[in-house]
């Protein structure tokens, strides 16, 4: 049995590389898109969006990660760096330039071509076969004047890794996965906008409001200001004591009255010292109506759970939109075929977000049809 999950684990492993590689040839074979050789060590050209400079810096870490692993001997650290980096392609590169490879952004294209392709060159040891299999289909097939194998290109050219994206990208995906908590606490799905997101005690995901409005499907998000949950606070005796002396006694009694002032990154002013977030204790949070929140450490999500009949509205379209691109598969659609969508009169009010559904499912038309009862694509010749 443990034998087995583990064949089932690394199945579903390569399954997530195998799956992006196909993501790839399938749009740049629908643009033609030509890799140049030039691209292997240069970098990608174009590059210059957040998220592209993010995969950039992400792969430069991977050969450092990769690169320290070899040298340690230590096979398993080697496969670690690989697995999170992939991980990393698929969920966050690929999924949030999902709407690029649409419409055929060669910058996009480039940045993955380019990712995939340094990421072979570093596992091919460890992976010999599948490594060299995808680089005939992603260099030797693609590119002219490139190494036929992936074990005649060498390692990588050493790339300096950008420390300040990466950090900014993880604090963003951690405000994200802190909203999505804190809607699963209050059994809203994801598929359900709401209006409102606030965040407190970070600096680095100010600069992301788009990624962080897109993922947790909110219309505002807002940075260390609107209500907040109140929060036990205590003072982290064995930090302060000794500092604070006999003042201990009143920042505590503050703290527990509520007489005190958050400051950015989770520190507090209370009776006229200044902690550090390290020295304030957070025990329970007594949630607000109409909000839930979670928190890690010094950063918090909080997230407007009252939901208006034009968000519901919304949330609807949105599921529609899944149930058709849904159709368009089971049909055996190309990507790039052309669909009318007819809805039953029920789903009339829809109209209203025709569209957005026409753009996430490639639709000509969004028409109503009293003589229908559930909604249908028809490909267009």
């Amino acid at each position: 049995m443990v034998r087995l999950r583990a064949r089932q684990q690394i199945k579903r492993k390569l399954l997530t590389l195998w799956n992006s590689v196909s993501f790839f040839i399938e749009y740049a074979n629908i643009e033609g898109f030509r890799p140049e050789a030039g691209d292997l060590d240069g970098g990608p050209r174009g590059a210059s969006l957040p998220l592209d400079r993010w995969l950039v810096a992400r792969t430069a870490h991977l050969v450092d990660k990769t690169a320290a692993g070899y040298d340690a001997s230590l096979t398993v650290a080697v496969l670690a760096a690989y697995e999170a980096f992939v991980d990393d392609l698929s969920n966050w590169y690929i999924r949030r330039s999902r709407r690029r490879f649409w419409s055929g952004a060669r910058a996009a294209l480039a940045t993955l071509w380019y990712a995939l392709v340094q990421s072979l060159r570093v596992i091919a040891p460890v992976l010999p076969f599948l490594a060299e299999h995808l680089w005939q289909n992603l260099v030797a097939g693609a590119a002219e004047d490139v190494p036929d194998s992936v074990f005649l290109a060498g390692w990588p050219e050493p790339a300096r890794a950008d420390a300040a994206i990466l950090a900014e990208v993880a604090e963003v995906r951690r405000v994200i996965d802190l909203g999505r908590q804190a809607r699963a606490k209050a059994n809203i799905r994801l598929r359900q906008p709401v209006a409102r997101a606030l965040v407190r005690g970070t600096t680095l995901a100010q600069g992301h409001t788009d990624e962080i409005r897109d993922e947790l499907r909110v219309k505002d998000v807002a940075f260390d200001e609107g209500p907040m949950p109140d929060v036990r606070l205590r003072p982290n005796l064995p930090l302060v004591g000794r500092r604070l002396g006999r003042k201990v006694g009143a920042v505590r009694d503050a703290m527990r009255d509520g007489d005190y002032e958050e400051l950015p990154g989770g520190g507090i002013v209370v009776a006229g010292e200044t902690l550090a977030p390290e020295e304030v204790l957070r025990g329970e949070r007594i949630e607000l109506a109409g909000w839930a929140s979670a928190e890690d450490e010094s950063v918090s999500v909080a997230i407007d759970t009252t939901l208006t009949d034009a968000l519901r509205a919304e949330g609807r379209a949105l599921d529609l939109i899944r149930e058709l691109n849904g159709m368009r598969k089971d049909a055996g659609l190309e990507l790039t075929d052309r669909v009318r969508v007819v809805l039953p009169a029920v789903l009339a009010d829809l109209l209203d977000h025709a569209e957005r559904i026409k753009e996430d499912v490639l639709a000509v038309s969004v028409d109503v049809d009293d003589a229908v009862a559930e909604p249908a694509i028809e490909k267009v010749a």
